[in-house]
């Protein structure tokens, strides 16, 4: 047989002969290989002359030069031996490495074996200190060349130091004007305080947004306030979704103390907490260092594809993730994380029966130019953040850079989300056509598949997906929110999500936002939800957010714990029709929002409260909701499942199910299929019970404490209401004078404004009892005329302290009381009663400068009746070009 490689036979070392079979040439990688040889042997030969390749970069090479003889005239194979194999920069497949249809390539394990290729480094040379933490020295770390923050010991994922250990803490509330920051309680951060500045910034603090997590560096914290201050920018404000909000740090030697745990300080000292058992003196430990594994890198926009490729069999460990200086955040989905397998413009490629784990970021993404490719077989499992993406987040104009009809069957993708929990287990964006199936989704902290990229009815490209037979568990653990087992976004027309199995989702629903079994979110249309079976789910079974004629038929829905099925927006066309279902459950109510209205329609349905309780929709009983059109052939009776607590829901004979049009369907076929190993690896998962936090603490009394030393020159004061009018009046922090420090706020009165009590500011402390004191230090220039004053609730508003300041005087109730000094600081301290504790009197003392504070004891309240605290504020009522400053504004209240 003529051989492909004869015409360039001088090229290639003169022993070169080709193992090959009759209808492929075949290429050989071992580990013990050498890329400067032919790799046609599979082992070397005697004289080591020559022998297998001894990577996947130099088999592609090699190929490179087959092809180059001339065109493929039979399929390539390259071989890969057992065994590990460094991977130290990503294999890059490009448009000249591609098969053709009749003659593909494929690298793939050789029968029998498991080659694994680690873009990993082994950490050895462990030491015991004398408080049970062992060290290791990374050199490299020292010399600014590497670092690490992910670390894997015998197999498991390390934890990397944290504080607290389990759960959370809380900021009680935001700073707006500097940067990412917020207020902390003095506890959680004090051991911050003993963090150099230099390793400050690699400490991580992970911030918790309903759906979605922020990582941010600490820029500097602040004793006295006490607050944090953070690098880089969140998708939203802290505290904007929830108050309390919550958030966990990382990455600092005081936070060492649980075993499992590690620190990699920047003088290369790598520290570890062993767990009980493990022996740091035979223990493989290691450390990523590339940050991809494999890059199909076409170029679809120039029509040059990565084209009839295939990985099979080879398995890909340990991955890099470092987060940027800047940190890292994003509103939903993990969405700008990289996969550590990615491709454009790649058509027939396929990853068979292979193995992507111990990374920090997503597994694999088809992303922009894909077609015709599929993912098969493939065990994915502790990702950084989730595992399969298909398509992008935005619509590319051009055809041939829109990705399309891939495939992700029969795979199992376990444990994800262990550095971005807002991550998703499969995500398909702008993309038409895939075939998400059979695939076995668990342990994320969020959504299992999500489906389209669109808030609204404005054009998509997720149509006719399918998204059937995948066994989908164990999602949510209590720690995000606003999830689903499966998710949809937008018009998704054609869309096919049946034959599911959805169970244990939980979602953190501390503020109103749930875990569902089906969600059909923002603008999804066109849906067919049938053949499902969901159970075990935090508030709901299934929820349309917002959407358009989609169908949820024939499905068992049971046991969520807060309400069963949900319609959110009423909108002017059919939200849904829901037909033909089982809703089983035990306690609380069968509908979670308002349904009484004729655009969702309910019929033919069948509803079970296992404990007999009798069943309301929303406001009224079945009689009543059958008046209003709904359920006129449904049935309010016992199912007969063999089993249900035991997750069993066959029907027994005699089921009153086929009365109302319920189809059987066998729910045992959702998830992977295959040889007995591949089944049992998918049910090996060990899922303890979920446990949610506890409740978070009640949130301290509203507080300032605001030197204006973080807040950027001309911002304005942190948690108030600010009114200007823009006519010359202002407030803004500034740099011309200040009490302490090199800043204070500046108010800019002007003539001729609309409202004379403008400019001013307020807060709204909402104080109801014990005492609250309010300090501050003024600089009064000469002109200016001013209120500082505390009001309750209602209309007409109560008064308690206030003060009047005009023409150099300080006056209360009408009364003189002191003359201040133009150009001067000053400083007010002011204290009051609350609720019980009210007097109907506050106290003030006022400290002039070089002089001891002058008091003033028992001053009557404005009013008589006020004992609560709603308004705290400044205005200028100058009427004229005045200039006034404030600095160290300090509110607290202390209860009784």
């Amino acid at each position: 047989m003529s051989h492909p490689l004869r015409a360039f036979a001088s090229i290639l070392l003169p022993a070169l002969i080709f193992a090959s079979r009759s209808d492929a040439a075949t290429f050989h990688v071992a580990p013990d290989g050498n890329d400067s040889w032919s790799g046609a042997l599979a082992r070397p030969n005697r004289d080591r002359s020559d022998g297998p390749l001894a990577s996947l970069q130099g088999a592609r090479d090699a190929v490179r030069k087959l092809k180059a003889a001339g065109p493929l005239s039979e399929p390539v194979r390259v071989v890969v031996a057992g065994g590990n194999y460094a991977l130290t920069a990503p294999v890059v497949f490009t448009p000249e490495d591609s098969g053709t249809e009749k003659c593909p390539v494929s690298y793939e394990a050789a029968r029998g074996a498991k080659p694994v290729f680690s873009g990993g480094r082994r950490i050895t040379g462990w030491q015991r200190g004398a408080d049970g933490i062992w060290t290791a020295q990374a050199p490299e770390v020292a010399a600014g060349r590497w670092y690490s923050e992910q670390l894997w010991v015998n197999g498991r994922r390390a934890t990397r130091a944290r504080s607290p250990n389990k759960f959370y803490y809380y900021m009680p509330r935001k700073i707006s004007h500097a940067g990412p920051a917020f207020v902390a309680n003095a506890a959680d951060i004090q051991p911050l305080l003993n963090v150099s500045k230099d390793k400050l910034r690699d400490v991580t603090v992970v911030a918790y947004h309903s759906w979605e997590v922020s990582r941010h560096r600490v820029a500097s914290v602040d004793a006295k306030v006490p607050a944090v201050v953070c690098t880089g920018g969140a998708p939203w404000a802290f505290c904007e979704w929830a108050p309390n909000q919550r958030y966990h740090l990382e990455n600092f030697r005081e936070a060492l103390d649980a075993p499992g745990e590690w620190f990699l300080d920047r003088d290369g000292t790598l520290c570890y907490k062993p767990l009980p058992g493990e022996n740091m003196a035979r223990a493989e430990v290691v450390a990523p260092v590339v940050e991809q594994f494999v890059n199909f890198a076409g170029e679809p926009d120039k029509g040059r594809f990565v084209e009839h490729l295939t990985l099979k069999g080879l398995a890909f460990r340990h991955g890099q993730y470092v987060l940027p200086d800047k940190g890292h955040g994003d509103g939903q989905a993990a969405q700008s994380i990289p996969a550590m397998i990615m491709a454009d413009g790649a058509r027939h490629i396929a990853i068979e029966d292979c193995e992507v784990g111990h990374v920090g970021i997503y597994g694999i993404w088809f992303r922009r130019g894909c077609r015709d490719c599929r993912v098969v077989h493939t065990y994915l499992h502790d990702l950084g953040a989730g595992g399969v993406r298909i398509g992008e987040t935005g619509i590319q104009s051009a055809e041939a850079n829109r990705t399309a009809r891939i495939v992700a069957d029969n795979n199992i993708l376990h444990r994800g989300g262990r550095v971005f929990p807002g991550c998703v287990g499969v995500w398909v964006g702008h993309s038409p056509d895939n075939a998400v199936t059979h695939n076995d989704i668990a342990d994320f902290y969020y959504t299992g598949i999500s489906v389209g990229w669109r808030w609204g009815y404005a054009e998509s490209l997720a149509k006719r997906n399918k998204i059937e037979f995948n066994h989908i568990h164990h999602i949510g653990w209590g720690v995000l929110s606003d999830m689903g087992g499966v998710y949809t976004l937008g018009p998704s027309e054609g869309t096919s999500v049946s034959h599911n199995r959805i169970h244990d989702v939980y979602s953190y629903d501390r503020y109103g936002r749930g875990g569902w079994g089906l969600y059909t979110d923002e603008g999804s249309t066109g849906i067919r939800l049938e053949n499902n079976l969901v159970y075990h789910t935090k508030t709901g079974s299934f929820h349309q957010h917002y959407g358009r004629e989609n169908i949820v038929r024939n499905n068992i829905l049971a046991y969520s714990m807060d309400g069963q099925v949900q319609r959110s927006r009423v909108e002017p066309h059919r939200s849904f029709a829901f037909e033909n279902n089982i809703v089983y459950w035990r306690g609380g109510p069968l509908l979670g929002r308002p349904a009484k209205d004729t655009n969702v329609t309910f019929e033919s349905n069948l509803y079970w409260e296992e404990s007999g309780e009798p069943i309301q929709f929303n406001d009224v009983n079945f009689e009543k909701w059958q008046e209003l059109g709904k359920d006129t052939k449904s049935l309010i009776a016992d199912p007969k499942f063999v089993n249900p607590r035991n997750g069993d829901f066959r029907l027994r004979p005699g089921s009153p199910a086929a009365k109302i049009g319920f189809k059987p369907f066998d729910y045992t076929k959702a998830g992977v299929y295959g040889d007995r190993a591949w089944v049992r690896l998918a049910a090996s998962g060990k899922y303890p019970p979920v446990e949610f936090a506890p409740e978070p603490p009640p949130r301290p009394p509203f507080a300032v404490a605001n030197d204006f030393e973080f807040a950027p020159v001309g911002s304005t004061v942190d948690d108030a209401h600010i009114y200007v009018e823009k006519k010359g009046d202002s407030i803004a922090v500034t740099e011309e004078t200040a009490a302490s420090g090199r800043r204070s706020l500046k108010i800019t009165d002007a003539p001729g404004l609309a409202a004379v009590y403008n400019p001013h500011f307020f807060f709204d402390p909402r104080h109801t009892n014990g005492v609250t004191r309010f300090s501050f230090d003024l600089r009064v220039e000469p002109g200016a005329v001013l209120f500082q004053e505390w009001r309750g609730e209602g209309h007409p508003y109560r008064v308690g302290p206030s003060l009047w300041i005009g023409n150099g005087k300080l006056r209360v109730h009408d009364k003189e009381v002191l003359e201040l000094p133009a150009g001067k600081w000053v400083r007010f301290e002011i204290s009051a009663g609350l609720g019980p504790q009210s007097t109907g009197a506050w106290d003030l003392a006022v400290t002039l400068p070089g002089e001891s504070p002058r008091r003033f004891a028992g001053l009557k309240n404005g009013s008589p009746d006020w004992k609560t605290l709603h308004w705290l504020g400044f205005c200028s009522t100058a009427n004229a070009k005045t200039v006034f400053y404030l600095d160290n504004l300090r509110l607290e209240n202390a209860a009784p």
